[in-house]
């Protein structure tokens, strides 16, 4: 199991971030890997709210399916899903600081199959995009109050 933990700090409010975020339907706009994502039932996520996506990590396209495990509105939400080989439990935890958002991001991931005999490159790999989408989450939701 690689547990990976990465944090950003975004110039907009909680609120703001934590609606975005937990959205799993923003998801292709945000996190580079995601091309397609389906949400059922519609409506405000929730718990039990299940997220089919279309994924394509290391060159390999995944359809992974995931559930919220846990939401508390403007605090955290946890998500864990397959897919194929490997399973991931991930947990955003956001913090008011000053008039923006400490975002902490702490991902759990199982890699099997193919991506267990890549092991480090796996995970080097992994936190890598983490890193490149949280970045591009910041700048696009701080382009939203320019």
């Amino acid at each position: 199991m690689e547990t990976i933990e990465t944090s950003i700090d975004i110039q907009r409010p909680v609120e703001t971030v934590f609606a975005y975020v937990a959205d799993p339907r923003n998801g292709p706009q945000w996190q580079g890997s995601i091309k397609e994502a389906h949400v059922t039932p519609e409506g405000p996520p929730r718990v039990g709210t299940k997220v089919t996506q279309v994924v394509s990590f290391l060159g390999v396209k995944l359809e992974p399916t995931a559930e919220i495990i846990a939401l508390e509105p403007n605090r955290s939400f946890s998500i864990k899903g397959r897919s194929g080989p490997a399973s991931l439990e991930a947990t955003f935890r956001f913090e008011a600081i000053g008039t923006g958002t400490r975002l902490n991001a702490t991902i759990q991931v199982e890699p099997g199959g193919l991506f267990k005999v890549a092991g480090p490159l796996f995970a080097s790999q992994f936190k890598k995009q983490n890193e490149a989408d949280l970045q591009r989450l910041k700048d696009l939701l701080e382009a939203q109050q320019a």
